[in-house]
Protein backbone atom coordinates (compact mmCIF):
# COMPACT_ATOMS: atom_id res chain seq x y z
CA UNK A 1 0.00 0.00 0.00
CA UNK A 2 1.29 3.44 -0.93
CA UNK A 3 2.05 6.07 1.69
CA UNK A 4 -1.13 8.05 2.46
CA UNK A 5 0.49 11.48 2.08
CA UNK A 6 2.10 10.37 -1.19
CA UNK A 7 -1.31 9.26 -2.48
CA UNK A 8 -2.90 12.56 -1.44
CA UNK A 9 -0.06 14.42 -3.17
CA UNK A 10 -0.73 12.52 -6.40
CA UNK A 11 -4.42 13.40 -6.25
CA UNK A 12 -3.47 17.05 -5.74
CA UNK A 13 -1.08 16.98 -8.70
CA UNK A 14 -3.64 15.41 -11.04
CA UNK A 15 -6.30 17.89 -9.95
CA UNK A 16 -4.03 20.88 -10.59
CA UNK A 17 -2.31 19.85 -13.83
CA UNK A 18 -3.61 19.59 -17.38
CA UNK A 19 -2.25 16.21 -18.47
CA UNK A 20 -4.01 15.84 -21.82
CA UNK A 21 -0.84 16.12 -23.93
CA UNK A 22 1.08 13.44 -22.05
CA UNK A 23 -1.78 10.95 -21.71
CA UNK A 24 -1.25 7.58 -23.47
CA UNK A 25 2.28 8.50 -24.56
CA UNK A 26 5.56 6.56 -24.48
CA UNK A 27 7.86 7.88 -21.77
CA UNK A 28 11.50 7.21 -20.85
CA UNK A 29 12.64 7.94 -17.30
CA UNK A 30 16.36 8.05 -16.48
CA UNK A 31 17.16 7.75 -12.79
CA UNK A 32 13.86 6.15 -11.87
CA UNK A 33 14.62 5.57 -8.17
CA UNK A 34 15.00 9.29 -7.58
CA UNK A 35 12.73 11.59 -5.59
CA UNK A 36 11.29 13.53 -8.55
CA UNK A 37 11.20 10.48 -10.84
CA UNK A 38 9.11 8.46 -8.38
CA UNK A 39 6.39 11.11 -8.26
CA UNK A 40 6.48 11.61 -12.03
CA UNK A 41 6.01 7.88 -12.66
CA UNK A 42 3.11 7.67 -10.23
CA UNK A 43 1.30 10.40 -12.15
CA UNK A 44 2.18 8.98 -15.57
CA UNK A 45 0.76 5.59 -14.57
CA UNK A 46 -2.62 7.23 -13.94
CA UNK A 47 -2.48 8.65 -17.48
CA UNK A 48 -1.92 5.19 -19.04
CA UNK A 49 1.55 6.09 -20.26
CA UNK A 50 3.89 3.31 -21.40
CA UNK A 51 6.87 3.85 -19.13
CA UNK A 52 10.41 2.58 -19.69
CA UNK A 53 12.34 3.20 -16.51
CA UNK A 54 16.11 2.96 -15.98
CA UNK A 55 18.08 2.97 -12.74
CA UNK A 56 21.49 1.82 -11.54
CA UNK A 57 19.84 0.13 -8.54
CA UNK A 58 16.83 -2.11 -8.02
CA UNK A 59 13.54 -0.35 -7.22
CA UNK A 60 13.32 0.85 -3.62
CA UNK A 61 10.98 2.79 -1.38
CA UNK A 62 7.81 4.17 -2.94
CA UNK A 63 9.07 3.39 -6.45
CA UNK A 64 9.28 -0.30 -5.50
CA UNK A 65 5.58 -0.18 -4.64
CA UNK A 66 4.79 1.42 -8.00
CA UNK A 67 6.64 -1.35 -9.84
CA UNK A 68 4.46 -4.06 -8.30
CA UNK A 69 1.66 -3.44 -10.80
CA UNK A 70 3.99 -4.56 -13.65
CA UNK A 71 2.98 -1.59 -15.79
CA UNK A 72 6.48 -0.09 -15.67
CA UNK A 73 9.15 -1.60 -17.90
CA UNK A 74 11.99 -1.34 -15.38
CA UNK A 75 15.57 -1.85 -16.59
CA UNK A 76 18.43 -2.09 -14.10
CA UNK A 77 21.35 -0.58 -15.96
CA UNK A 78 24.39 1.65 -15.63
CA UNK A 79 23.71 4.57 -17.97
CA UNK A 80 27.43 4.85 -18.58
CA UNK A 81 27.03 1.71 -20.70
CA UNK A 82 26.33 3.71 -23.83
CA UNK A 83 25.92 0.64 -26.05
CA UNK A 84 22.95 -0.60 -24.01
CA UNK A 85 21.43 2.87 -23.79
CA UNK A 86 21.72 3.37 -27.55
CA UNK A 87 19.78 0.14 -28.11
CA UNK A 88 16.96 1.48 -25.94
CA UNK A 89 17.05 4.81 -27.76
CA UNK A 90 16.40 3.11 -31.10
CA UNK A 91 12.75 3.05 -30.02
CA UNK A 92 10.61 6.16 -30.20
CA UNK A 93 9.70 7.98 -27.00
CA UNK A 94 7.33 10.92 -26.84
CA UNK A 95 8.79 12.26 -23.57
CA UNK A 96 12.15 11.77 -21.87
CA UNK A 97 12.81 12.86 -18.27
CA UNK A 98 16.53 13.08 -17.47
CA UNK A 99 16.51 12.70 -13.68
CA UNK A 100 19.69 10.61 -13.48
CA UNK A 101 22.07 13.07 -11.89
CA UNK A 102 23.32 13.05 -8.32
CA UNK A 103 21.66 15.54 -6.00
CA UNK A 104 23.67 14.93 -2.83
CA UNK A 105 27.11 16.53 -2.34
CA UNK A 106 28.57 13.27 -1.00
CA UNK A 107 27.42 11.52 -4.18
CA UNK A 108 29.20 14.11 -6.34
CA UNK A 109 32.37 13.40 -4.39
CA UNK A 110 32.10 9.62 -4.77
CA UNK A 111 31.08 9.72 -8.45
CA UNK A 112 32.92 12.62 -10.07
CA UNK A 113 33.31 11.14 -13.56
CA UNK A 114 29.79 9.69 -13.58
CA UNK A 115 28.42 13.11 -12.62
CA UNK A 116 30.18 14.71 -15.58
CA UNK A 117 29.19 11.92 -17.96
CA UNK A 118 25.50 11.92 -17.01
CA UNK A 119 25.26 15.66 -17.60
CA UNK A 120 27.11 15.65 -20.93
CA UNK A 121 27.59 12.45 -22.97
CA UNK A 122 24.38 10.75 -21.81
CA UNK A 123 22.42 13.96 -22.27
CA UNK A 124 23.80 14.28 -25.82
CA UNK A 125 22.52 10.78 -26.68
CA UNK A 126 19.04 11.81 -25.54
CA UNK A 127 19.18 15.05 -27.51
CA UNK A 128 20.27 13.13 -30.62
CA UNK A 129 17.25 10.86 -30.09
CA UNK A 130 15.00 13.93 -30.03
CA UNK A 131 16.46 15.22 -33.28
CA UNK A 132 15.18 12.02 -34.92
CA UNK A 133 11.91 11.44 -33.03
CA UNK A 134 11.03 14.96 -31.73
CA UNK A 135 10.80 13.68 -28.16
CA UNK A 136 10.05 16.35 -25.57
CA UNK A 137 12.93 16.36 -23.08
CA UNK A 138 13.02 17.61 -19.51
CA UNK A 139 16.55 18.10 -18.18
CA UNK A 140 16.89 18.47 -14.42
CA UNK A 141 19.57 21.05 -13.82
CA UNK A 142 20.08 22.76 -10.46
CA UNK A 143 20.00 26.04 -8.57
CA UNK A 144 23.71 25.33 -7.96
CA UNK A 145 24.46 26.82 -11.39
CA UNK A 146 23.86 30.35 -10.06
CA UNK A 147 26.71 32.50 -8.85
CA UNK A 148 26.25 33.31 -5.17
CA UNK A 149 27.04 36.99 -4.73
CA UNK A 150 27.25 39.37 -1.80
CA UNK A 151 24.26 41.20 -3.26
CA UNK A 152 21.48 38.91 -2.07
CA UNK A 153 18.94 39.45 -4.81
CA UNK A 154 16.61 36.73 -6.06
CA UNK A 155 18.01 34.67 -8.89
CA UNK A 156 16.11 34.87 -12.16
CA UNK A 157 16.67 32.58 -15.13
CA UNK A 158 19.01 35.12 -16.72
CA UNK A 159 21.07 35.77 -13.58
CA UNK A 160 24.83 35.25 -13.68
CA UNK A 161 26.02 31.65 -13.48
CA UNK A 162 28.88 30.39 -11.32
CA UNK A 163 30.79 27.19 -10.59
CA UNK A 164 30.52 26.99 -6.81
CA UNK A 165 32.96 27.60 -3.98
CA UNK A 166 34.46 24.18 -3.21
CA UNK A 167 35.91 21.49 -5.47
CA UNK A 168 33.11 18.96 -5.63
CA UNK A 169 30.52 21.68 -6.06
CA UNK A 170 32.67 22.97 -8.94
CA UNK A 171 32.39 19.57 -10.66
CA UNK A 172 28.64 19.35 -10.14
CA UNK A 173 27.69 22.90 -11.14
CA UNK A 174 30.10 23.01 -14.10
CA UNK A 175 28.70 19.76 -15.50
CA UNK A 176 25.17 21.12 -15.10
CA UNK A 177 26.11 24.31 -16.94
CA UNK A 178 27.66 22.24 -19.73
CA UNK A 179 24.45 20.21 -19.90
CA UNK A 180 22.40 23.38 -20.15
CA UNK A 181 24.59 24.69 -22.96
CA UNK A 182 24.12 21.41 -24.84
CA UNK A 183 20.35 21.75 -24.50
CA UNK A 184 20.52 25.36 -25.69
CA UNK A 185 22.62 24.38 -28.72
CA UNK A 186 20.25 21.57 -29.77
CA UNK A 187 17.22 23.80 -29.30
CA UNK A 188 18.74 26.54 -31.46
CA UNK A 189 20.22 24.34 -34.22
CA UNK A 190 17.75 21.46 -34.40
CA UNK A 191 14.62 22.99 -32.80
CA UNK A 192 14.58 20.15 -30.25
CA UNK A 193 11.71 20.57 -27.74
CA UNK A 194 13.94 20.49 -24.68
CA UNK A 195 13.33 22.20 -21.34
CA UNK A 196 15.78 22.98 -18.55
CA UNK A 197 14.51 23.22 -14.98
CA UNK A 198 16.44 24.54 -11.98
CA UNK A 199 14.69 23.21 -8.86
CA UNK A 200 15.00 24.86 -5.47
CA UNK A 201 15.43 22.77 -2.31
CA UNK A 202 12.55 20.29 -2.47
CA UNK A 203 11.07 18.23 0.35
CA UNK A 204 8.39 15.59 0.88
CA UNK A 205 7.73 11.83 1.16
CA UNK A 206 10.33 9.67 -0.55
CA UNK A 207 13.42 11.34 0.88
CA UNK A 208 14.92 8.40 2.74
CA UNK A 209 16.83 9.85 5.66
CA UNK A 210 18.81 6.62 6.01
CA UNK A 211 20.57 7.29 2.70
CA UNK A 212 19.99 11.00 2.09
CA UNK A 213 22.59 13.01 4.01
CA UNK A 214 21.23 16.44 3.12
CA UNK A 215 20.24 18.73 5.94
CA UNK A 216 16.43 18.50 5.95
CA UNK A 217 16.13 14.68 5.95
CA UNK A 218 18.78 14.53 8.67
CA UNK A 219 17.02 17.09 10.88
CA UNK A 220 13.79 15.11 10.51
CA UNK A 221 15.64 11.89 11.32
CA UNK A 222 17.09 13.40 14.50
CA UNK A 223 13.70 14.65 15.61
CA UNK A 224 11.96 11.30 15.05
CA UNK A 225 14.68 8.85 16.13
CA UNK A 226 16.74 10.73 18.69
CA UNK A 227 13.95 13.06 19.84
CA UNK A 228 16.43 15.92 19.47
CA UNK A 229 16.95 18.65 16.90
CA UNK A 230 20.51 19.85 16.37
CA UNK A 231 22.57 21.45 13.63
CA UNK A 232 26.33 21.84 13.20
CA UNK A 233 26.66 25.58 12.66
CA UNK A 234 24.59 28.70 13.26
CA UNK A 235 22.18 27.65 10.52
CA UNK A 236 22.37 31.00 8.75
CA UNK A 237 22.33 29.49 5.24
CA UNK A 238 19.15 30.62 3.46
CA UNK A 239 17.51 28.69 0.62
CA UNK A 240 14.19 28.61 -1.21
CA UNK A 241 12.06 25.62 -0.14
CA UNK A 242 9.35 23.96 -2.22
CA UNK A 243 7.06 21.02 -1.51
CA UNK A 244 7.36 18.09 -3.91
CA UNK A 245 3.79 18.18 -5.28
CA UNK A 246 4.22 21.82 -6.35
CA UNK A 247 7.48 20.91 -8.09
CA UNK A 248 5.90 18.00 -9.99
CA UNK A 249 3.00 20.18 -11.14
CA UNK A 250 5.53 22.68 -12.48
CA UNK A 251 7.63 20.02 -14.24
CA UNK A 252 4.64 18.47 -15.98
CA UNK A 253 3.29 21.84 -17.09
CA UNK A 254 6.68 22.92 -18.44
CA UNK A 255 7.44 19.77 -20.43
CA UNK A 256 3.98 19.79 -22.04
CA UNK A 257 3.42 23.49 -22.69
CA UNK A 258 6.48 25.55 -21.81
CA UNK A 259 7.28 28.53 -24.03
CA UNK A 260 10.85 29.05 -22.81
CA UNK A 261 14.01 26.97 -22.49
CA UNK A 262 14.87 27.56 -18.81
CA UNK A 263 12.68 27.75 -15.73
CA UNK A 264 13.31 28.15 -12.03
CA UNK A 265 11.16 25.58 -10.25
CA UNK A 266 10.48 26.90 -6.79
CA UNK A 267 7.99 28.25 -4.30
CA UNK A 268 8.18 31.55 -2.47
CA UNK A 269 9.43 30.60 1.00
CA UNK A 270 13.02 31.54 1.77
CA UNK A 271 14.14 30.16 5.11
CA UNK A 272 17.41 29.61 6.93
CA UNK A 273 18.50 26.18 8.17
CA UNK A 274 17.94 27.43 11.72
CA UNK A 275 14.37 28.44 10.84
CA UNK A 276 13.47 25.05 9.40
CA UNK A 277 15.09 23.32 12.40
CA UNK A 278 12.93 25.43 14.72
CA UNK A 279 9.78 24.56 12.76
CA UNK A 280 10.52 20.83 12.94
CA UNK A 281 11.39 21.17 16.62
CA UNK A 282 8.05 22.90 17.26
CA UNK A 283 6.03 20.32 15.32
CA UNK A 284 7.69 17.44 17.17
CA UNK A 285 7.26 19.19 20.52
CA UNK A 286 11.01 19.35 21.14
CA UNK A 287 12.04 22.20 23.41
CA UNK A 288 15.04 23.63 21.62
CA UNK A 289 17.42 23.47 18.69
CA UNK A 290 20.96 22.62 19.73
CA UNK A 291 24.00 24.11 17.98
CA UNK A 292 26.80 21.56 17.90
CA UNK A 293 30.24 22.36 16.56
CA UNK A 294 31.42 20.20 13.68
CA UNK A 295 33.48 21.04 10.62
CA UNK A 296 31.23 20.87 7.58
CA UNK A 297 32.66 19.99 4.18
CA UNK A 298 29.85 21.07 1.89
CA UNK A 299 28.89 24.56 2.94
CA UNK A 300 29.39 28.13 1.78
CA UNK A 301 30.12 30.04 4.96
CA UNK A 302 30.90 33.36 3.30
CA UNK A 303 28.05 33.47 0.78
CA UNK A 304 25.14 31.68 2.39
CA UNK A 305 22.03 33.04 0.70
CA UNK A 306 20.68 31.63 -2.55
CA UNK A 307 17.01 32.35 -3.24
CA UNK A 308 15.17 31.85 -6.51
CA UNK A 309 12.40 33.73 -8.26
CA UNK A 310 9.53 31.80 -9.88
CA UNK A 311 7.95 34.88 -11.50
CA UNK A 312 8.57 33.57 -15.01
CA UNK A 313 6.71 30.33 -14.34
CA UNK A 314 4.00 32.00 -12.24
CA UNK A 315 3.19 34.44 -15.05
CA UNK A 316 3.13 31.83 -17.80
CA UNK A 317 1.06 29.24 -15.94
CA UNK A 318 -0.90 31.53 -13.60
CA UNK A 319 0.52 29.88 -10.49
CA UNK A 320 -0.63 31.61 -7.31
CA UNK A 321 -0.59 29.22 -4.38
CA UNK A 322 2.21 27.06 -3.01
CA UNK A 323 2.08 24.58 -0.14
CA UNK A 324 3.63 26.13 2.96
CA UNK A 325 6.77 24.69 4.52
CA UNK A 326 5.08 24.30 7.89
CA UNK A 327 2.17 22.42 6.32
Amino acid sequence: MLDQIFSEDCEHIIKNTNLTKIKNTKVLILGSNGFFATYLQAILLTQKCKITSISLNNPRGIFKQLCKNNKINFIKMDLNNETKLQKILKKKFDYIFHCATYGQPKMWNDNIFDTINLNTKILKLILDHSVKFRSRILYLSSAAVYKITKINNKKKEDSELGIGNFFNENVYSTSKILGEKLCQFYRMKYKVPVYIVRPAHTFGPGQDFNIDNRVLPQIIKRSLIEKKVYIYDKGSTIRTWTYISDVIIMLLNIVQRGNSLIYNVCGRENKSILEIAKIISYLEKINKVEIRKKKLIYTNANHNKLVLSSKKYDKEFSKKNYIKFKD
